[in-house]
């Protein structure tokens, strides 16, 4: 008996999986001596979309560090330090909110031991 969940093509690109994690997240164009601040609404290996005063135009090239809190790492705090570019701007409906950017990762690394300023 044919499986529909098998013979069914996907319809699209796979998304990664997010985890709704509101943590604080630095970020700046790089080479700039500036760090723009922020909080994270979602995170996934694949990207990052974040609220801040400071958004980035689409197609931007940005570095982030985002902190770990000990809950997240279980060990010592320490940062997400990555690489990206801005894919698009979030509105928020509600006023006062701050708009949000979603930032596709190209790559990052961990480190441990607090943040890396």
């Amino acid at each position: 008996m044919p499986n529909p969940r098998l013979d069914r093509a996907p319809e699209g690109p796979t998304r990664a999986e997010r985890f709704a994690i509101r943590i604080p997240v630095r970020y700046r164009e790089p080479r700039s001596s500036k760090w723009f601040e922020g909080r994270t609404e979602n995170i996934s290996y694949s990207g990052v979309l974040f609220r801040t005063e400071f958004p980035l135009r689409p197609k931007t090239t940005v570095e982030m560090r985002i902190e770990l809190p000990v809950a997240v790492l279980g060990e010592a705090p320490g940062e997400i330090v990555c690489k990206g570019a801005v894919v698009r701007i979030e509105e928020s409906p509600i006023s006062g909110i701050p708009p949000a950017l979603a930032v596709a990762l190209r790559g990052y690394r961990m480190a441990r031991g607090g943040p890396v300023h």
